[in-house]
């Protein structure tokens, strides 16, 4: 069983869309909600037939900064790795969802995004980091560099 979890700031649809109908792999994304590309993506989205609640997504607002984002972040994956039990997690890291971001409009610092890795690394369960968006290419390297 896998788990992937997007912190893009985009919502993670094409991955989702994929495993929609599969309980093997569970999607999890945070993501800017409403009229922004590409506007899916809604908290009701959770998986059809056999993939019913293994899909998560979890809408924020703009301007979302490292304590609010880390306050939804940890609980949330918490139960979401005590109760799917993943036998390796991807983590989609992209880096339009820092602060200052030309496309992006979330507040994230380095540090917060990373604090996002660590987390998951905390839970010693195979861990596969993927590269995302990221408008901004001297925050993107900062980041990934950072991580």
């Amino acid at each position: 069983r896998v788990l992937y979890v997007d912190i893009d700031i985009h919502h993670g649809d094409g991955v989702e869309e994929a495993f929609y109908t599969t309980d093997r792999v569970m999607t999890v994304s945070f993501h800017k909600f409403g009229d922004y590309f590409p506007g899916t993506g809604d908290i009701r989205d959770v998986g059809t037939g056999k993939g019913k609640y293994y899909s998560l997504n979890v809408p924020l607002d703009d301007g979302i900064d490292d304590e609010s984002y880390q306050f939804l972040f940890k609980p949330i994956m918490e139960k979401v790795m005590e109760m799917f039990r993943p036998g390796a997690v991807v983590l989609q890291c992209g880096a339009d969802s820092l602060s200052g971001d030309r496309l992006g409009c979330f507040n994230l610092s380095i540090k917060g995004h990373a604090d996002c890795v660590k987390y998951m690394r905390s839970f010693n369960v195979p861990l596969l980091l993927l590269g995302g968006g990221g408008y901004t290419i001297r925050n993107v390297a900062r980041c990934w560099c950072y991580e």
